[in-house]
């Protein structure tokens, strides 16, 4: 009975982390594109996310307090919570994005500036967004190791930031009439890159709950702490 209602409560956040998936992309095409179509469409969809983490979290503690869970099958739940409240932010983070997309369309195409970092804005897309699907692939498949290893790749995206950042600060000097959509970008940068936070959050569930391991705080090369 509990095995069922498990698998059932996957199949609801698996259908949530499609959503967000999808409102990320879309966020990032309207930004790209100039599509306020699609920059509309995904803060419109957020309460559907919303009404999914409410759902999701009420399912798990019922479950919890019905059938007393232990070992794995508690992991999960405890898991499946933390996921579900990761997922919702990333929606929430795709609404932020699609915010900035539509505070742009009041503005020249800024990414036409000749300068290096805007043509990263793709790549740093692109690659974040691969982030969000393994860390949804690795908990589908249970697989530890790719958990760890997107919790690893966080590393590059912060790093990507910390460069973006004062590349973006010196247009302002050269260029004042881009400090108004300058900032809607430097904004959108950080919400990409809260986003590769929140899968690498994800990561560090995904590989508690098949390893038993907590790696969250402390690096991939330290001792970390094992329940039994």
């Amino acid at each position: 009975m509990l095995e069922t209602e498990l698998k059932v409560l996957q199949h609801q956040l698996l259908e949530m982390a499609g959503i967000a998936e999808r409102m990320l992309h879309q966020a990032v095409e309207s930004v790209l594109t100039r599509d306020e179509v699609l920059a509309r469409a995904v803060v419109a969809t957020d309460d559907t996310v919303d009404s999914f983490e409410n759902q999701i979290e009420a399912a798990c503690i019922q479950l919890i307090a019905l059938h007393q869970p232990v070992a794995f099958e508690l992991r999960f739940l405890t898991a499946a919570m933390k996921i579900c409240r990761h997922i919702e932010r990333l929606a929430d983070k795709s609404v932020s994005i699609a915010k900035r997309s539509l505070e742009l369309l009041a503005y020249p195409p800024f990414l036409s500036v000749d300068r290096a970092t805007f043509v990263d804005l793709p790549y740093v897309a692109r690659f974040i967004q691969e982030m969000v699907k393994d860390a949804l692939d690795a908990f589908v498949n249970r697989n530890a190791e790719l958990a760890r290893e997107i919790r690893e790749r966080d590393s590059k995206v912060d790093a990507i930031y910390a460069r973006v950042l004062p590349e973006i600060l010196s247009i302002f000097s050269e260029h004042p009439k881009l400090i108004q959509p300058g900032i809607s970008i430097l904004l959108l940068f950080r919400h990409l890159e809260r986003v590769g936070d929140l899968s690498a959050n994800i990561g560090e569930e995904v590989y508690y709950l098949v390893k038993g391991d907590v790696i969250r705080h402390h690096n991939a090369t330290k001792k970390t702490l094992k329940f039994q």
